[in-house]
């Protein structure tokens, strides 16, 4: 196995590793056991349990830190084996964060103490933006409460409450309990610095700095003869009186210490009863040896880290890993972007017969221009000795009611039909077993696909399984028809259509383009795959073999007052700009005296719609709607008539404009991609801008000028044998003997090797 394929397996593995973290913490955050009002339930409990007692005892634990090794394995137990604890009050920074992660941790180890819980609001719980799951899980910032004769005050010394409201209130509940004989404030920050010690870590922000605020809260405390406060922040013990209050800073229930007489982890048991209070400092005991004792700490600490972070630390070093493996494949990992000349091909392409197999989403009995492409492709094809396949849809016709069902078909049923009017659209289930069971009965050399999507889908995917090249002929602008979904559409045009071909287009081995402007499209979009500019053919053996009758019927009926014929085929549907049509007849009609009769040759959901409109402008005996004529039929139109019009702007390669140049039209259209590869002004024809009087005055000029309009017509002519199907079809055959020549590089490229 190469270095490649390791890299290859390697960050497949990362990434199914940040997946598996990234949807286990979305498991946490949702699914696990939901727990709330912490704080409000213990105090009940506390209450309750111990209203009538005259002896009360508490542990008073700051800095758990999420601690597993001193908190969870050791305060707990210790605490759960000392029957007389009534509950215990943490001083604040019982998580390490604010995330919920962090608090749903703590609830664990909180789940094994036997006695009831209150936690003080502290840094560590408002940061990363934890306030919010504070006050789900514990509580309001700030609260009191009240046990026979004591009470109970907690006050909160971060920034998430105003220090004036929250002066008041403290004044307020001091005032309240006057009577009380025992009053203990809790509190994450001290109202003082605590002494200059190198053993402490992070001491610098550990206290209140606003000094009116401390100078507030020493004299309030004093004055009402507070009996303890308790506060934490830092990980250490100290104990002193400030004007007759005993002040405690207890922050050695977890986290990082550095063992020394002054600090240690621990936790205060207060007992209190009419008789007085007593303070008793319950340290943890560790190894003895310093050098061991400082080692044990830092393993603690991390060991605590890893216990209570390892999703996220997992999730980084996942995602480190992969930066790893992306700098070392730059870095380390050899390249060669040239071909390999020395691969020796086994076959020699250039002689052989192809066996060919074509995916597509829509062919006959559906009439469009896809349909006919791939026809007259697929003739040309089998003409030069070659095999093809066809993957089609169902359309749940009877088979007879198909124009002509050719050899070599596979058809596959759809899971549903989009029908509108004569509209019959079905979306193939491209997960039908038969699908790749018809496939492997051939051994196929090339895969053509005519569409990014459903069929087209299936053909790479099947490609890619079984090493066979694909080539992908792009003949649809589908952000064009963003109108057909429900929702979403401005999206789907700007930027979800552009995407989905990329993609696509970047997993094929080559790609036909149908005109110089689509491939400039499909570059601009980033696609960096061979592409061949190559249209669809004309089959002019069609036009020589019309029946001089039946053109002749049609040329009398159209023309019985030596009218201009102009013609057009295409669908009536919204893509297919024909509103801009209809308005381009009725501007002719309102300038120009020239008699004329427009034919428009085609079906689509607009039908009726565009009836009304062409009765409403009063243009029934101008524009005559055809219908469906089958595509063998169409030539003798563009023979019958004298110009080409077209108002499309959806087309990539505007097929009917070649047909209807061989027919010997010259031909006006809108200046859009598909268009502008095949007329040049004032030789073939005229591309104008998206404007109603300026495609409309083109018109006129021609029909008032017939040796210029003879001149463009014989031009027209010349121009469409140059896209002759057997010009085309070699061409064809050309990308797909240098698709399968060059897929080893394809493959290389890709990281297939």
């Amino acid at each position: 196995m190469n270095k490649k394929k390791i890299l290859k397996i390697l960050i497949h593995i990362n990434i199914v590793l940040i997946l598996i973290v990234a949807l286990y913490k979305g498991y946490l955050s949702v699914y696990e056991s939901n727990f709330e009002s912490i704080n409000i339930n213990s105090i009940n409990r506390i209450e309750n349990k111990n209203k009538d007692s005259n002896n009360i005892s508490f542990a008073v634990a700051g800095n758990i830190n999420n601690s597993i090794d001193i908190f969870d394995k050791q305060i707990v137990k210790n605490i759960n084996d000392d029957k007389s604890i009534d509950f215990v009050i943490s001083t604040g920074n019982a998580v390490l964060d604010g995330a919920e992660d962090k608090y749903r941790i703590i609830n664990k180890s909180l789940k094994k103490l036997n006695v009831p819980f209150v936690d003080c609001f502290g840094e560590n719980e408002l940061s990363d933006g934890g306030d919010v799951r504070f006050y789900k899980h514990f509580g309001p910032y700030y609260f009191s409460y009240s046990l026979n004769d004591s009470v109970f005050i907690f006050l909160d010394t971060t920034v998430k409450t105003s220090k004036e409201w929250q002066k008041k209130w403290l004044v307020n509940e001091l005032d309240n309990a006057k009577e009380y004989k025992y009053k203990f404030v809790v509190m994450n920050k001290p109202p003082f610095k605590i002494e200059e010690n190198s053993m402490i870590i992070g001491n610098s922000d550990s206290y209140i700095k606003d000094k009116d605020y401390s100078e507030f809260l020493i004299n309030t405390f004093s004055k009402y003869q507070v009996t303890a406060v308790f506060a934490s922040s830092v990980n250490t013990y100290e104990n002193k009186i400030i004007k007759n209050v005993n002040y405690f800073i207890t922050g050695g229930a977890g986290g990082f210490i550095l063992n020394s007489p002054e600090n240690f982890y621990h936790y205060i048991k207060v007992t209190f009863s009419s008789s007085g209070v007593k303070y008793l400092v319950v340290k943890q005991e560790l190894s003895r040896n310093s050098f061991y004792r400082i080692t044990e700490n830092i393993w603690i600490f991390i060991h605590s880290i890893f216990y209570t972070n390892w999703i996220s630390l997992l999730f980084i070093l996942s995602i480190i890993l992969a930066i790893g493996i992306f700098i070392y494949s730059l870095a380390f990992v050899e390249k060669n972007f040239y071909r390999d000349f020395n691969a020796e091909n086994t076959e020699n392409y250039n002689e052989k017969k192809l066996c060919i197999a074509i995916f597509t989403n829509n062919y006959f009995p559906f009439v469009g221009g896809v349909p006919i492409s791939i026809k007259r492709t697929v003739n040309s094809l089998r003409d030069n000795g070659h095999d093809v396949y066809i993957f089609a849809p169902d359309y749940g016709m009877n088979r007879a009611k198909i124009i002509i069902e050719e050899k070599n078909i596979y058809r596959f049923k759809a899971i549903f039909h989009y029908k509108n009017n004569n509209l019959n659209f079905p979306i193939v289930n491209a997960f039908l077993p038969e699908i790749e069971k018809q496939f492997i009965k051939h051994k196929f050399d090339i895969i053509h696909v005519q569409h990014p999507f459903w069929m087209g889908k299936k053909g790479l995917k099947l490609g890619l399984k079984y090493n066979i090249p694909v080539v992908l002929t792009y003949h649809t602008k589908f952000e064009d028809y963003a109108h057909l979904l429900p929702f979403f559409r401005n999206l789907f045009k700007n930027t979800i259509s552009h995407k989905l071909i990329k993609r696509f287009a970047q997993n094929c081995t080559s790609i036909i383009a149908p005109t110089n402007t689509v491939s400039e499209y499909l570059r601009n979009i980033g696609v960096s795959r061979y592409i061949d500019v190559i249209q669809t053919g004309v089959d002019l053996d069609v036009y020589q073999n019309v029946k001089e009758d039946e053109l002749n019927e049609l040329i009398n009926m159209n023309k019985a007052n030596n009218e201009i014929v102009l013609c057009s085929v295409l669908r009536l549907s919204k893509e297919k700009n024909i509103d801009f049509l209809i308005d381009g007849i009725k501007y002719i009609k309102e300038h120009t005296r020239v008699p004329f009769k427009c034919l428009i040759v085609g079906d689509g959901p607009e039908k009726s719609r565009i009836y009304e409109k062409i009765k409403q402008y009063k243009l029934t005996t101008e524009v005559e709607l055809v219908g469906l004529v089958k595509p063998k039929e169409v030539s003798k139109y563009y023979i019958a008539s004298d110009i080409f019009v077209f108002s499309s702007k959806s087309e990539t390669q505007g097929m009917v404009i070649l047909e209807a140049m061989a027919g010997g039209c010259p031909t006006v259209a809108i200046r859009s991609s598909g268009i502008d590869d095949l007329i040049e002004n004032n030789f073939n024809g005229y591309k104008t801008k998206d404007d109603i009087k300026d495609w409309s005055e083109k018109l006129i000029y021609l029909m008032k000028n017939k040796l210029v309009l003879d001149k463009l017509g014989e031009n027209a002519y010349k121009f469409s044998k140059n896209y002759s199907k057997e010009e085309i079809v070699k061409r064809i055959i050309s990308i797909y003997k240098k698709s399968i020549e060059n897929y080893n590089d394809f493959e290389f490229l890709n990281g297939k090797n």
